[in-house]
């Protein structure tokens, strides 16, 4: 079973990089515009949430402060009760728009100007106060509330947090300054105690948005490592059987009561081998078994494994498949072609002995730090004596294997061949 490698992207490439040069240290944005775009994608649940949460929460507060006066100072100012209103019906505006339609990455600039309207509506609301309510609304509480949640509303980046925070303080100077003028005194005192709590405010959202940066890098590269290493089991293991692995199935072992096995040698590959630089015998190899590879992929088969120069093919498992045999037969044919076509470095052509045999057989998974899917049995072992008993350029098959495909391929034989613990054994070869 061969899987490719997940391809790295330019992202990934970034997300490799030591956390504290992957992004700007002011303002946490990632060097590589393609991981930022993946970052607020990958953010944009938690940012609609929290997004709902500050907006229904910014509802409920602009109506408790509407109950509050009504029910107390009862401010006559006209507009005052508007204001309020207004509040209200943005935030339950946004609130149901997250809701009910799960907005795009255009909630996250939606958010960040509602949290500035707010602060608008409250330059307003400290306009339109009686002088009264000034007292228990003091325009200094009023804007640090507004300098403090900047940075927590809707969930925005430490970015974004300070830019609305710089406007809650300049919101409060308009307010204390132009609109209802306080002692220049007192408005320096005030404002430096406003500055000092977004400067803190500040400290705590930037060091809070660079640690989930720093997270998100960590998951990214996790989450790399666990596509390459499920890659990697998936080139060893079937798919399925390397499920049952990754499930902590243990031990993995199945009985198979019809399969047919493959084996492919390459004949005098011991003296070729001798011959050639160990590079040579390298690139041989790998040449020939990308094309079985492709072969057996093609015909749906399960590449066992490789011994030096012996290939291993299994039909009918790990999914048991009526049609095995066929796709078996099919395949030797190819891999014959493939051979003949792969000339080793002299300019001959490679030659295959292959021996197939059906039976019933056991799968399974065998070790643990090196662990390989194999099969075994009597079928395995009479498939391998097929191969090795076998004649160059031919395909040799066991009697059953021969009755099965009676009519659709053409066998001479029976020959006898002395084979290893069973002695005197009736072979046919592939003629057609």
């Amino acid at each position: 079973m061969i899987v490719a490698l997940p391809a790295t992207t330019s992202g990934i490439d970034a997300a490799a990089r030591p956390p504290d040069r992957a992004f700007r240290p002011l303002s946490l944005r990632f060097r590589d515009p393609a991981l930022e775009r993946r970052y607020h994608a990958d953010r944009l649940p938690f940012r609609r949430t929290a997004t709902a949460i500050s907006s229904l929460a910014g509802a409920l507060t602009w109506l408790v402060f509407l109950l509050l006066d009504a029910a107390t100072l009862s401010d006559p100012s006209p507009g005052l009760f508007a204001t309020r209103l207004a509040g209200i019906a943005m935030t339950a505006i946004l609130f149901a728009v997250v809701a009910l339609r799960r907005p795009g990455r255009w909630i996250e600039a939606a958010g960040a100007a509602t949290v500035a309207a707010n602060t608008g509506l409250l330059v307003l609301c400290v306009a339109l106060m009686s002088p009264d309510t000034l007292t228990y609304c003091p325009p200094s509480a009023i804007f640090t509330m507004a300098a403090v949640t900047s940075f927590a509303l809707c969930a925005v980046t430490f970015v974004e947090g300070a830019v609305l925070s710089l406007l809650a303080l300049a919101a409060f100077l308009v307010a204390t300054l132009v609109l209802r003028p306080e002692p220049p005194l007192l408005v320096l005192f005030q404002g430096a105690w406003l500055a000092s709590v977004i400067g803190f405010s500040g400290v705590g959202s930037y060091f809070l948005d660079r640690t989930q940066r720093i997270a998100w890098l960590r998951e990214a590269e996790l989450a790399r490592a666990e596509d390459r290493a499920r890659a990697l089991l998936h080139n060893v293991l079937p798919p399925s059987i390397a499920l049952r692995k990754l499930s902590g199935e243990h031990p993995i072992a199945d009985d198979f009561p019809s399969a047919t096995l493959l084996f492919a040698d390459i004949v005098n590959f011991t003296g070729l081998s001798a011959r050639l630089e160990p590079t040579a015998v390298v690139g041989l190899l790998g040449d020939l078994f990308r094309r079985f590879d492709g072969i057996v992929a093609r015909h749906g088969l399960e590449k066992i494994k490789t011994i030096g120069d012996c290939y291993m093919v299994a039909g009918g498992i790990p999914h048991p498949d009526a049609g095995h045999l066929d796709g078996v037969m099919r395949a030797a044919c190819e891999m014959m072609e493939a051979a003949a076509g792969t000339r080793d470095p002299d300019g001959t052509p490679l030659r295959l002995r292959i021996g197939i045999h059906s039976g019933p057989v056991t799968a399974g998974v065998i070790g643990e730090a090196r662990f390989i899917f194999d099969v075994w049995g009597d079928t395995v072992n009479l498939a391998s004596r097929m191969e090795s008993h076998g004649v160059a350029g031919r395909i040799q098959v066991t009697e059953a294997v021969a009755a099965a495909l009676e009519g659709r391929y053409r066998f001479e034989g029976p020959h006898l061949v002395e084979v290893k613990g069973r002695g005197p054994m009736p072979v046919w070869r592939l003629t057609a």
